[in-house]
């Protein structure tokens, strides 16, 4: 065994030989610190692991461990897997000591024994915030107010837990080292020891991770690849509404989202979120039409608001709230180049109702006729929804999940629906498809009078 020396990088983990001034990786000046790793080599071949047909490893499917809370369950997947580690992260008080708080308490109700590591905050605290969160009997919720890994260490061998909850990871530091808490060193180390213990024992853990003001996880973005699944609590701060979002999911789907809504008692699940983010107030108005997002297994409906306004300024303003820049911009593209409508001298506005971000190409024909409707100050036929991808010849592409989304479209009241003219005709009860295949017959339709 011999001790290796190197450098890395506090901000963001680059490591060197060398000591930089400057980060190659991530721009930032003075952050590399010194750092003394150990190297042991095994010789002996019996202690190394031999390659395994496919056919003859053998496995133990064990049964996904339900948190209670069915907006969580379906974002992990089904349940957390026995052994997962789980990297939830989001900007300060967006309420993730809340959730996590919730799943720990839900556990400890159906007899699992929790331990929940807070690192910053006392056991008085947590006390106080289980009673607003209406928690009184959690009888094998274990709190162990500390971060040195030792004491953690400790706890989890006496505890011999079902569950580990540790709020937060950047907290978490090894004494044995002089490094201060939240650097990369101690953050990889922390997360190492983890892991480790969740592949050996085999029980979930929660690790809560800091949000940088860039928007980033803190700390190395190795501690990203080395987690089985990374959640992102997102939120508007003016809002309390709160989006579950899975960036990295080993044992699922990272198409499905989560909805919760922050009340005086804490957070509270929007099971029946498709109808959410429609106002209630009348809905035929310029600019303004409805698409069916599809959220993983869930249609969840959306207002795609647009305001085209005649410019004074030298560069048009383009302002796109919730949609891709460049994708809407193509949308822009085509209208100008195969409608004629001139845009190139008009502040362009784009809003997604409820702080909603939509990547999919399908939202591009809503994109288009609301954007032909501020541009006319003409409201689209009413209680209708749009979806298609638009190709910059100006064809309306096929889109994945139609049917499921009329058909949501349809519950809740729609009764018409702008689509792509596929080979397959769709048939919704109750609903009128119009099938369109070029943009220019989707806005003569959609403006039609009568």
């Amino acid at each position: 065994m011999r001790d290796k020396k190197f450098f890395s990088c506090q901000e963001c983990g680059y490591t060197s030989t060398k000591w930089l001034g400057k980060c190659p990786s991530c721009g930032a000046w003075n952050s590399f610190h010194q750092e003394t790793g150990s190297i042991s080599r095994h010789f002996q071949t019996d202690e190394m692991q031999k390659p395994l047909l496919l056919k003859d490893i053998n496995f133990d499917k064990q049964a996904r461990l339900l948190t209670g809370i069915g907006e969580l369950d379906r974002v992990a997947g089904g349940g957390l897997v026995p052994g997962s580690v789980i990297l939830l992260a989001g900007e300060p008080g967006i309420g993730k000591s809340t959730l996590v708080l919730l799943v720990a308490s839900n556990l400890a109700e159906n007899g699992k024994k929790v331990l929940y590591i807070s690192a910053e905050e006392s056991p008085g605290q947590l006390r106080l915030r289980a009673e607003r969160l209406g928690i009184k009997n959690a009888g094998s919720l274990f709190i162990l107010s500390e971060n040195e890994l030792k004491a953690a260490e400790n706890a989890i061998c006496s505890v011999k837990p079902d569950a580990v909850i540790v709020d937060s990871i950047q907290m978490i530091y090894d004494s044995d080292f002089d490094y201060p808490c939240g650097s990369v060193f101690q953050v990889r180390r922390s997360a190492q020891f983890f892991i480790e213990n969740a592949k050996k024992s085999k029980f979930p853990i929660f690790l809560i991770g800091h949000i940088t003001k860039e928007g980033s996880i803190a700390g190395p973005k190795i501690l990203e690849h080395i987690v089985d699944v990374v959640l992102y609590f997102e939120g508007e701060k003016l809002s309390n509404l709160r989006i579950l979002r899975g960036t990295k999911n080993r044992f699922g789907s990272t198409e499905e989202i989560g909805v919760f809504r922050m009340e005086e008692n804490g957070l509270v699940e929007v099971s029946d979120s498709s109808r959410l983010f429609l106002s209630s107030n009348d809905m035929c108005q310029p600019g303004l039409v409805v698409f069916p997002s599809q959220e993983g297994r869930r249609t969840i409906l959306l207002e795609i608001q647009s305001l085209i306004t005649p410019s004074y300024l030298g560069v048009p303003r383009r302002t796109f709230a919730g949609l891709d820049y460049n994708r809407a911009n193509l949308v822009i593209a085509v209208l100008e180049k195969k409608l004629h409508l001139n845009l190139s001298s008009r502040d362009i506005y784009f809003n997604v109702s409820g702080g909603l971000k939509i990547s999919e190409p399908a939202a591009d024909l809503a994109v288009a006729i609301a954007s032909v409707s501020s541009y006319r100050d003409i409201p689209p036929l009413p209680q209708t929804v749009f979806v298609g991808e638009i190709a910059l010849t100006g064809e309306i592409r096929p889109v994945q999940h139609l049917a499921t989304r009329l058909k949501e479209a349809s519950r809740l009241g729609f009764e018409s629906a702008f689509v792509p003219a596929e080979p397959a005709s769709i048939f919704v009860t109750g609903m009128k498809i119009f099938p369109v295949r070029w943009l220019g017959d989707a806005v003569n339709l959609a403006f039609k009078k009568g």
